[in-house]
C-alpha cells in the first residue's frame, strides 16, 4: 500500500497542465477571453435577475440553485458593486415564482418594497396561518426590487421592469469532466500519457428594454493535465494548475474566475485564494460552523477576503463591504433566571451593555449607542442597535467616528450575534431605517441551527457549604491548562460551543486599531494588523478519509497533565 502511495506521488511531479479559457457570443467560435467583447455598454442602467421559487423560500432562497441555475444572489451583488464603482447604474430584481394559487398576500408583500424594517415581521406574526415560517423567510429576502408572480416558469427572458436599460440573466451551464487514455496508462506502468480535464460553462443573457432579441455570451473555465513518467525531467516546472482542497475547489475558482472576466480582469488567471477556515467548511461559497449552530453564505467578495473562525464563531473581510460577523453564545443559567424574571428585552439589552458596550467604552470612551430597537415579532425579541465608536486620531484631539450594526436574539440554549460595518455617513433621520435595512439582508444569507443543552444538575449539599465540587476542581484545573495554550481553545466549554456569557470582539478591535491588511500571499502578514491563526494558512484537515481531524479536537493527547483520573 505505502508503494502505491509512492507512485502515485511520484506520477504527480510527472506530469503538465494549463489553464483552458475560451468565450463565445451567440453559440459561435470560441475565441481567448482576453479578446472578447465587453459584455456591459454602459448606456443606462443595468438590471440583473434572479429567480426564486417560492417552495425553496422555507430552505434558504440565498442558497437556492433552480433548474436553469441562476447564479446566487451575493455573486451578482459582488459584481454590481464592481460596476457601481465604474459608474455604471445597476439593480438587482429577484423574481419570486410559482406562488400557489388563490395566495392573499400579494397586496403585504408589495407593501414591504417600500420599507425594509421589522415592522413588517409584526405584520406576518399577527397572520393566522400555518406558513409563517415560508413568508419569515421571504420577508428578509424583500426589498424594494423584489416581484412575486403567479403562474410563470423559473426563467424568462422577456419581463419588463420600470428604470431599465438592460436586463442580464447569469446562469451556470454545466459541468464537462473526462480521461483519455487512462487503461493504457495503466497497462504501460505510466509510460504511455494520459489526459484529464475538467471544464465549466457560464453563459449570460443580454437583452434591451422593449427588444426581443438577446445576446448570449457563453464562457468556458477549465484545464488539461498530461501525465507520463516521460514527463519526468520536467521536474513539475510545466505544472501551471494548482492543487485544490475541500474549501476552494476547482468549480469555486471558476466561478471567481467568471466574476473577474465580467468585471474586464482577463490579462492574467486569479491567483487561488484559500480562505482555509480552521474549524468550520466551505463549500459552494458558503461556510458551514463547526458546532452546526449556523451557515451562511460568505457575505463579501470571497476574492479579497479575509476569514477568522472559531467553533461558533466566524468574520468576514473585505476592503469594499467592510467587516461581517456571526457568534453563538451558550446560555448560562444566570441569563435564564433574568429572562424568567425580567423578561427577554432587558435581558438581553443588559446583556449587550455589560459584555460588549461596556468593553467598547472603556478603550473608546466616547463611543456610545445612537439607535436601538427591540422586535418582539422576529424570531421571539430580537434586540438591535448602531453603536457609534469615537476613534482618537493620532496626534489630534477630533475623533474618528465609525459605526456598526449589532443585533442578537435568543435561541433555545444559544444567543445569536450578528455585525457588521455601517459605511454610510451617519444622519439622524436615514440612518436608522438603512441599518434595519441592511442587518434584515444580512438576516437572509443565514441559517441558524440552535441546540438545546441539558443543564447539569446543582450539587445542593455543595452549594449550601459555598464549596466547589471535586469536579468543578477539576474543571477549573482543565480551564487554566486552556487558557495557557492559546486563543485559538478559548471556547471548548459547554459540550464544545461557546464558553456562556462572552462576547468575542477579536475582529472588531482589530480593525478599529488598524486597518486591516489584506495578504497577498501566505506569507506576507505584516504584525500588529488582522489577527490570523497561523494553523488557517496549513489546516490539518483530511476530508477525504473516514477520520477527519480538526485542530484542538486531539490535543489532550499530548498533554498527560489534561487527561482526566
Amino acid at each position: 500500500m505505502k508503494s502505491f502511495f509512492l507512485l502515485i506521488v511520484f506520477l504527480f511531479n510527472c506530469q503538465i497542465s494549463w489553464y483552458h479559457t475560451r468565450v463565445s457570443k451567440n453559440k459561435g467560435n470560441e475565441i481567448p477571453i482576453s479578446e472578447g467583447e465587453t459584455v456591459f455598454d454602459g448606456n443606462g442602467t443595468a438590471c440583473f435577475i434572479s429567480t426564486i421559487p417560492y417552495a425553496s423560500a422555507a430552505k434558504n432562497p440565498i442558497n437556492f440553485m433552480n433548474s436553469q441555475s441562476m447564479m446566487d444572489v451575493q455573486f451578482i451583488e459582488n459584481l454590481r458593486t464592481n460596476l457601481n464603482l465604474k459608474g455604471i447604474p445597476t439593480k438587482h430584481i429577484k423574481e419570486v415564482v410559482r406562488i400557489p394559487e388563490n395566495w392573499p398576500h400579494f397586496e403585504l408583500f408589495a407593501s414591504f418594497r417600500s420599507s425594509q424594517n421589522f415592522n413588517r415581521f409584526k405584520q406576518i406574526q399577527s397572520l393566522p396561518i400555518d406558513e409563517k415560517e415560508t413568508l419569515l423567510k421571504l420577508a428578509e429576502l424583500t426589498d424594494e426590487n423584489t416581484y412575486f408572480l403567479q403562474n410563470d416558469g423559473l426563467f424568462s427572458l422577456y419581463r419588463e421592469y420600470e428604470n431599465c436599460s438592460q436586463y442580464y440573466h447569469i446562469v451556470y451551464q454545466k459541468k464537462e469532466k473526462d480521461h483519455y487514455n487512462l487503461a493504457l496508462f495503466f497497462l504501460s506502468l505510466g509510460i504511455l500519457p494520459t489526459v484529464n480535464y475538467e471544464n465549466h460553462y457560464y453563459a449570460v443573457y443580454s437583452r434591451k428594454t422593449l427588444k426581443n432579441e438577446f445576446n448570449s455570451f457563453t464562457y468556458k473555465y477549465g484545464y488539461r493535465r498530461l501525465i507520463s513518467l516521460l514527463l519526468l525531467p520536467t521536474f513539475n516546472i510545466f505544472n501551471e494548475v494548482r492543487l485544490y482542497n475541500q474549501d476552494y475547489r476547482f468549480s469555486d475558482h471558476t466561478k471567481d474566475q467568471f466574476l473577474n472576466s465580467l468585471e474586464n480582469k482577463n490579462s492574467q488567471p486569479l491567483p487561488i485564494k484559500y480562505l482555509n477556515p480552521v474549524y468550520g467548511d466551505i463549500k459552494d461559497h458558503t461556510y458551514i460552523s463547526d458546532s452546526g449552530l449556523f451557515d451562511t453564505k460568505i457575505p463579501v467578495d470571497a476574492r479579497y477576503a479575509v476569514l477568522n473562525d472559531g467553533k461558533t464563531k466566524v468574520s468576514f473581510y473585505d476592503p469594499i463591504h467592510g467587516l461581517y460577523k456571526i457568534q453563538a453564545i451558550n446560555v448560562t443559567q444566570k441569563i435564564n433566571s433574568d429572562i424568567i424574571s425580567n423578561g427577554i428585552e432587558p435581558t438581553l439589552k443588559n446583556f449587550i451593555k455589560t459584555k460588549l458596550v461596556d468593553v467598547i467604552q472603556k478603550k473608546y470612551p466616547k463611543s456610545n449607542i445612537v439607535f436601538e430597537t427591540f422586535s418582539t415579532d422576529y424570531r421571539d425579541g430580537t434586540y438591535t442597535f448602531l453603536l457609534e465608536v469615537a476613534k482618537p486620531e493620532t496626534n489630534l484631539e477630533s475623533f474618528k467616528k465609525e459605526y456598526y450594526i449589532f443585533s442578537c436574539f435568543k435561541s433555545q440554549s444559544q444567543i445569536f450575534i450578528l455585525s457588521k460595518t455601517f459605511q454610510k455617513e451617519y444622519n439622524e433621520t436615514i440612518s436608522p431605517q438603512l441599518a434595519e435595512t441592511e442587518i434584515i439582508d444580512f438576516y437572509s444569507k443565514v441559517n441558524f441551527h440552535s441546540k438545546y443543552i441539558e443543564p447539569k444538575p446543582l450539587d445542593l449539599e455543595v452549594s449550601m457549604n459555598g464549596q466547589k465540587s471535586k469536579s468543578d476542581e477539576e474543571d477549573g484545573e482543565e480551564e487554566d491548562d486552556d487558557d495557557e495554550e492559546g486563543e485559538e481553545e478559548e471556547e471548548e466549554l459547554a459540550g464544545g460551543f461557546s464558553s456562556g456569557g462572552e462576547v468575542d470582539l477579536g475582529g472588531l478591535i482589530s480593525i478599529l486599531k488598524e486597518r486591516t491588511y489584506i495578504p497577498k500571499g501566505k506569507l506576507d502578514i505584516k504584525p500588529g494588523r488582522f489577527k490570523f491563526n497561523s494553523a488557517r494558512f496549513n489546516a490539518p484537515k483530511i476530508n477525504r478519509s473516514r477520520f477527519h481531524f480538526k485542530p484542538s479536537r486531539t490535543k489532550n493527547f499530548s498533554r498527560p497533565s489534561k487527561w482526566r483520573r
